[in-house]
């Protein structure tokens, strides 16, 4: 078979798989099994939540998978692929000084930029920003976490995001809370480009090249980073535990000039992000278990074995830290969240290709990134071509595994800006290889004159609309960061919210707040502790976590309950719809005792 013919049959099966894979996408769906009765759009439509992952799999896995077998058949035939992950060479990681310079000199530019950021901050999500306000003073108010707030998402977003900045500057306000808001989000930067540094030695460039590769892919990836944080910054910090597993995951899998240190961080980090960022914590597990796979395989028992002690010693250190009561109370808040999450926040995947629906395009794109990713990996995997090490290879392969994983985010709330952030680990991915493939021949290294002054200088130019740095702020950092720290809280309120706290504070005496609303920052802005766990609703779903409210309304009696007769933030269901056992409960033992603007306060029997 002569070469063009190879191609034409090599591009045509490719096609066919596509148009396979969107047979597939439009035609499979399942039917809902929804056994504990959790109200949202997949039992509105009686559809399956399940869809979008099988969607997902196929529609990105079947082309990837033919184009690998075809790849391999027709063009690497000889190529053993089991054989790579049969190697034992270890890599050594070229020292190049230069290179960290130019990371020094962009870890200044961002301390730079952040010192000088005008940091104003006029409103607060009363949804987002509420549970963890609220979650994080019922804490202050009683020390408990799980045992005392069922939570959305973490330890970390829904309560210490705001506890750390109230105890390091010893007062409680919206403004210490969003000062170290903007710390985290200088701090997820200073993560991601100690991950690019890394990668970088995964391409085995000579010195020039590498700093020119370097310098492109974090510039890009802080531009991509900032368009995700100017939207919505609070959320960005969690991915910190994925630049942490990648970055490890270099020296674990390439180099291993830490045989001990890197296989036990690995495990040691595994529970506690697991209490940083749930879902994050999840594909940080999943992760650790792909990596102990790749260790078997390649026979490195002993750096299999230190990873799992560290996972064993990471789980007793929670335990300590913890107790038997908080991580019961954990576990059966995780294990709800994990369970239904889908059923109660997700929707439908956008059809590909569906140009009546304004994330369709997004979501398309996406989807083919991944799948051009997936190409990428095959490529890279069987071609001599590049001269990447064995270790190398293994390690994209798992860079390629963590973005998939990651792009399940997106899949369980498939809106514009989940989907925006979910993919951002397949974008670095993509960038970097299809960098690499452009320059793999270290063109840069003939270049004899490329001084690092001139290149410096070239960084500040290319890099002047990405940060904007005033110098005149940094000497009165300080100075702004602590007038937003001690601003008062009402001014941070509509005059809705306060006119609710007049109101609550003149006629009730409360100890505690018990909200039948999404309204999840009123316990904040009263400044009071939760009469039960159950107090952001929008994380209740199933009838048996209804039911275990309910359980704790008759035991803990709540003076007054709260509900909004009219929210209308994020287009949510109605409480009174979505939990009609607990509304049956409201209504049995409670009678309306007053009213204010759309809330109605509920008096007990």
């Amino acid at each position: 078979m002569n070469k063009k013919l190879k191609i034409f049959l090599f591009l045509l099966t490719i096609s066919l798989s596509f148009v396979v894979s969107i047979l597939f996408w439009k035609n499979m769906s399942l039917d809902l099994n929804n056994y504990d009765n959790v109200i949202g759009f997949y039992s509105e439509n009686n559809i399956s939540n399940y869809n979008n992952l099988l969607r997902f799999i196929f529609f990105t896995g079947f082309p990837i998978l033919i184009f690998f077998i075809l790849i391999k058949k027709i063009f690497y035939n000889n190529v053993g692929f089991i054989n790579i992950f049969k190697n034992k060479l270890i890599d050594e990681q070229k020292e190049n000084k230069a290179l960290v310079l130019i990371l020094v000199f962009f870890l200044l530019i961002i301390t730079l930029n952040y010192l000088s950021i005008d940091l104003i901050s006029n409103t607060v999500d009363y949804f987002h920003e509420g549970l963890t306000l609220s979650s994080a003073f019922n804490y202050y108010k009683t020390g408990l976490l799980w045992d005392g707030a069922y939570l959305s998402n973490s330890l970390l977003s829904d309560i210490l995001s705001a506890v750390v900045p109230w105890k390091i500057f010893d007062i409680v306000s919206i403004g210490s809370y969003k000062i170290f808001h903007f710390f985290l989000r200088y701090l997820t930067e200073i993560f991601l480009i100690f991950f690019i540094y890394k990668l970088s030695f995964i391409y085995d460039l000579k010195k020039n090249t590498q700093i020119i590769f370097f310098t492109i892919i974090v510039l890009i990836s802080l531009k991509l980073n900032r368009d995700l944080t100017e939207i919505f910054y609070p959320f960005r910090y969690r991915d910190i535990p994925i630049f942490i597993l990648l970055f490890l995951s270099i020296d674990f899998i390439k180099f291993e000039n830490r045989k001990i240190l890197t296989p036990f961080l690995l495990g040691f980090f595994s529970s506690f992000f697991l209490l940083w960022s749930l879902d994050r914590g999840v594909y940080y597990l999943v992760s650790i278990f792909i990596l102990i796979i790749f260790s078997a395989i390649k026979k490195k028992y002993l750096s299999s074995s230190i990873l799992v002690a560290g996972i064993t010693v990471s789980l007793l250190f929670v335990y300590l830290l913890l107790g038997t009561s908080e991580l019961q109370s954990f576990f059966y808040n995780a294990s709800n969240i994990i369970k239904d999450f889908d059923l109660f926040a997700g929707s439908s995947y956008p059809t590909i290709f569906d140009f009546e629906n304004k994330h369709s395009s997004r979501g398309t794109i996406n989807l083919f990134i991944i799948i051009f990713n997936g190409f990428l990996i095959s490529f890279l995997f069987l071609t001599k071509k590049f001269k990447l090490t064995d270790n190398s290879k293994i390690f994209l392969l798992f860079f390629f595994i963590v973005s998939f994983l990651i792009y399940k985010s997106a899949l369980s709330v498939p809106d514009g800006y989940h989907m925006k952030q979910s993919i951002f680990f397949n974008k670095i991915f993509f960038i970097t290889n299809l960098l690499f493939i452009a320059i793999h021949k270290n063109y840069f290294d003939n270049f004899k004159k490329l001084k690092l002054i001139t290149f410096a200088l070239l960084i500040l130019i290319i890099s002047k609309n990405l940060f904007n740095i005033n110098y005149s702020n940094i000497s009165s950092f300080k100075d702004r960061n602590l007038m937003i720290i001690n601003k008062n809280d009402d001014l941070f309120f509509d005059n809705k919210y306060i006119d609710l706290k007049n109101y609550l504070s003149k006629n009730y005496d409360l100890k505690c707040v018990q909200l039948f609303t999404y309204d999840a920052i009123i316990p904040y802005l009263l400044k009071k502790e939760y009469c039960t766990k159950f107090n952001f609703l929008y994380v209740l779903s199933s009838d048996s976590v209804q039911e275990r409210m309910i359980k704790e309304l008759e035991i803990n009696m709540p003076r007054i309950i709260i509900f909004n007769e009219n929210y209308d933030f994020l287009f949510l269901k109605p409480v009174e719809e979505r939990f009609k056992k607990i509304n049956n409960y409201i209504v049995k033992n409670y009678i309306i005792d007053g009213k204010i603007n759309n809330w109605v306060i509920y008096k007990k029997r």
